[in-house]
């Protein structure tokens, strides 16, 4: 905006176009102000023609023109139209390949338009995405290739399952716990609320058929953070004669063994607390 002008000529352009308060004012600000002013100048310099000479030397005397005395009237009307002229070329530099200008003739029909810029709703690759949340949700999102749609559209809906996999190698067969939910086949995210913190969990998207989940894609592990601070098992020390360091146990409680949980089919008691508020089905293994 400012032209690649230093703030002592942007100064000194302000104070010939007459803006108030130009000497407090920051660089970008009297960048703005000067263009500002010279919009209104060019809305004026329509009825030119129609002026008189005393009306032109006030005209010549906003823009910054020093004119003579003895300047006739088609000596004002060429000086103003040739600053004009001069301003138009300065603003067609500063944005090359547009034709437009603040300081041409307005015109009513010069509209700026806004194009608005939206992501896409797909961008037709198999994806499944786990984000953790907090210690008690995940946030799964996903999108789809032509060929998966294809499948998909003899089905009514989708069914997501999550795995407590927490220290095992998960081989699809062997988690702790299952849950599944069921939502249209337009959905694309989904909020899971999951039963055990400072875990590791992974999602598989699919469709049922004829009983049997049928899975089309699989998410990455996620691992949900501790709801209580942690209590290392190690502690570690440093003989400060030497600045050698060493670790042995703390005294706090000792790690134990993943309980295995089957034949949980209640709802939770918070069902407004649910994402999408679907049914969830414990299960002890993938059917």
């Amino acid at each position: 905006m400012d032209g690649g002008k230093t703030i002592r000529q942007l100064k000194k352009e302000a104070m010939q176009l007459k803006i108030k308060g130009y000497y407090n004012m920051r660089k970008v600000e009297l960048g703005e102000a000067i263009s500002r002013r010279k919009t209104e100048l060019a809305k004026m310099i329509r009825d030119i023609d129609n002026m008189r000479i005393g009306q032109l030397r006030s005209f010549a005397k906003k823009v910054g023109l020093k004119m003579s005395r003895r300047a006739t009237k088609t000596d004002l009307v060429e000086a103003i139209s040739k600053m004009f002229s001069s301003w138009k070329k300065e603003n067609e530099r500063k944005i090359p390949g547009q034709i437009t200008s603040s300081f041409s003739m307005p015109s009513n029909e010069n509209k700026e338009t806004k194009s608005k810029i939206e992501l896409p709703k797909t961008y037709k690759k198999d994806k499944l995405v786990g984000l953790e949340v907090n210690p008690s949700w995940i946030h799964f999102y996903w999108d789809f290739s032509e060929k998966t749609k294809e499948i998909l559209k003899a089905h009514s809906s989708l069914v997501l399952r999550v795995y407590d996999v927490t220290y095992i190698e998960f081989n699809g067969t062997n988690a702790h716990r299952t849950f599944e939910m069921e939502m249209g086949i337009s959905t694309q995210k989904y909020y899971v609320q999951v039963p055990q913190p400072n875990a590791d969990y992974i999602a598989e998207i699919g469709y049922k058929e004829r009983n049997k989940f049928v899975p089309l894609l699989r998410s990455n592990l996620v691992t949900t953070p501790p709801s209580s601070p942690k209590l290392a098992q190690m502690e570690l020390w440093m003989d400060l004669r030497t600045y050698q360091r060493f670790s042995e146990m703390s005294s706090g409680k000792a790690v134990t063994r993943i309980e295995r949980l089957v034949g949980i089919s209640s709802i939770p008691s918070s069902p407004s607390k649910i994402s999408g508020r679907g049914s969830f089905f414990w299960l002890s293994g993938r059917s």
